[in-house]
């Protein structure tokens, strides 16, 4: 990341900074440290699904692969509110994105600037295909603090074959409107994050990248490891560079990741999801929302979180992270 990219982030980090806020992220820490088990303190982080609809068909992806089981959607402006408010005292931070494409949703901007308006800092994550000028100029507009424009190939040829359906040049031009649209706003935000999904066919492209997002005016890359659900397709997507792995693959074929899950998982302390439909999974890699906690429709959020049956289920996955089995994939 340029340096004036990494100072201006940190002062909009900082701005978002409540006594309340700090006292409840340190007390989250320590009780963390200590592995106290019942949670009492408040998320700070909060990730909602606007849309669990896409415009693309990634190969790994839940959604892009046909394994999403829940109904696609758009998430609306009430369900919204039912996330956000309850919580917002004690939120540092806001991602609009779970599974789909956010900008799917016309009322996206409208939830940022909710979000931005309480002092939130927010972040959002595209496959950059439908960043028109105009979106582009909302987008600044709502004081979105972070947007991710996942770019995984330099070539069409490359790019196409996880991002199918997609198209690179669409994916550039976004990054140019958005670029544009912060000049003529005369504003720094949001900042721009390339993130290159590394895999076996593209990982000869990762020091063309480098060069690439600087030139499309990209404020920082990201090289990112992939995340298999399919282990049948790890041979053909895992890198050959085993730094750009998270997987660490067994003599049988089988995978593991390297980095295992903590048993103490601060996620479950820190960042409570909200799908579309207003369900609450039990983390991100929930996403077919197989542990539900609730729905922010019919219960308020604060209820949710502090439930003795979602404590239960934390203790669950603290004694044993075997018994959950979305906990095997996760890095933690």
């Amino acid at each position: 990341m340029a340096v004036g990219a990494e100072i201006l982030m940190a002062i909009r980090l900082l701005r978002t900074f409540t006594m309340r806020r700090v006292v409840n992220s340190a007390r989250m820490r320590i009780c963390s440290l200590a592995r106290i088990r019942r949670v009492r303190t408040w998320p700070e982080s909060l990730s909602v699904e606007p849309a669990s609809v896409c415009n693309l068909r990634c190969p790994e992806c839940t959604l892009g692969s046909g394994r999403l089981q829940r109904p696609g959607q758009l998430m609306d402006l009430a369900t919204f509110d039912n996330a956000l408010q309850p919580l917002a005292p004690w939120l540092v931070n806001c991602q609009f994105f779970l599974q789909g494409e956010p900008t799917l949703n016309p009322e996206l901007c409208q939830m940022i600037a909710t979000a931005h308006s309480r002092r939130i800092f927010t972040t959002m994550s595209t496959n950059g295909q439908t960043l028109t000028p105009e979106l582009c100029n909302n987008l600044v507009a709502s004081g979105l603090d972070r947007l991710i424009i996942s770019v995984d190939g330099t070539t069409q040829e490359v790019y196409e074959r996880y991002r199918v359906g997609g198209s690179l040049q669409k994916a550039v031009s976004g990054i140019a409107n958005l670029v544009e649209a912060r000049k003529a706003q005369n504003r720094h935000n949001p900042l721009i994050e390339v993130q290159f999904i590394v895999f076996r066919h593209n990982e000869h492209q990762t020091g063309q990248i480098k060069h690439l997002a600087r030139q499309w005016g990209a404020d920082r890359l990201v090289l990112k490891t992939a995340q298999i659900e399919n282990q049948a397709n790890a041979a053909e997507m895992l890198p050959q560079n085993p730094k750009y792995s998270r997987y660490r693959v067994n003599a049988d074929g089988s995978i593991n990741t390297k980095r295992q899950f903590s048993a103490n998982c601060f996620r479950l302390r820190s960042t409570i999801v909200v799908a579309a439909n207003g369900d609450v999974p039990l983390c991100c890699y929930d996403k077919n929302c197989q542990f539900c906690l609730g729905n922010i429709n019919t219960t308020n959020a604060a209820n949710i979180w502090h439930a003795p049956e979602v404590d239960h289920l934390r203790e669950q996955v603290w004694n044993s992270t075997n018994s959950i089995g979305i906990c095997k994939n996760c890095v933690g």
